[in-house]
């Protein structure tokens, strides 16, 4: 008796198939996003997509059979990853004007990213398409609480524990949301907009006045 374990025959595999199978999907749906944002929701065709992500049909269809699934996952998916990358890669000062400045900046960057574009074609598609209408609030509601979760983080503890940021957060969120609409179609440069001195003197009263 050596006291090592035999591996299970075929586990490795199965490891490697699922891996496979990981990567494929990830594939799709980042070429999902691609496809979404260069032509948009009506050209957005699971051809398109297959070929944007060199997978075979069979491949496509058996990890999402409908393509209204696979849009509305592609997005989803983009935004959890993107979001709960953003505040890692940030060294967030201690200084609490500072930071309220840098936060906001982050949690308006998230508003120019290609989720939230691929996510604007599916809500104006939904206005006439029954299926996608009754689909995309649940979807909504399941990636609230990772947005809520980054914006939190963004601002930090010391700040998120004041008394009025609940009152604060829907505000900057549908002011933030509402402003990055018109980027769609003016194009310009995010970091240079009016809105942004406003929230952050928004959020310093909110965060820091007693």
């Amino acid at each position: 008796m050596t006291g090592r374990t035999e591996p299970i025959a075929g586990t490795s595999e199965l490891g490697i198939r699922s891996a496979k199978s990981t990567r494929s999907r990830t594939q799709i749906l980042d070429a999902a996003i691609d496809v979404l944002v260069a032509k948009g929701y009506a050209h957005a065709s699971t051809l398109a997509i297959q070929e944007e992500a060199g997978v075979s049909r069979g491949k496509l269809l058996h990890h999402f059979p409908s393509r209204d699934d696979l849009l509305m996952a592609a997005v989803h998916h983009l935004a959890v990853v993107r979001i709960e990358e953003l505040p890692i890669a940030i060294d967030w000062p201690d200084d609490p004007i500072d930071r309220i400045s840098i936060g906001v900046d982050t949690g308006w960057s998230t508003f120019h990213q290609p989720y939230f574009v691929a996510s604007m074609e599916l809500w104006t598609a939904a206005r006439t398409n029954a299926r996608l209408r009754s689909a995309l609030p649940p979807a909504e509601k399941q990636l609230g609480p990772v947005v809520r979760t980054a914006v939190a983080s963004f601002l930090g503890p010391a700040l998120t524990s004041a008394p009025r940021y609940g009152e604060l957060y829907p505000i900057l969120l549908s002011s933030m949301r509402g402003a990055a609409v018109t980027y769609l179609l003016d194009r310009r440069d995010p970091l240079e907009d009016p809105h942004l001195p406003l929230w952050k003197q928004l959020t310093a009263e909110y965060l820091l006045d007693t």
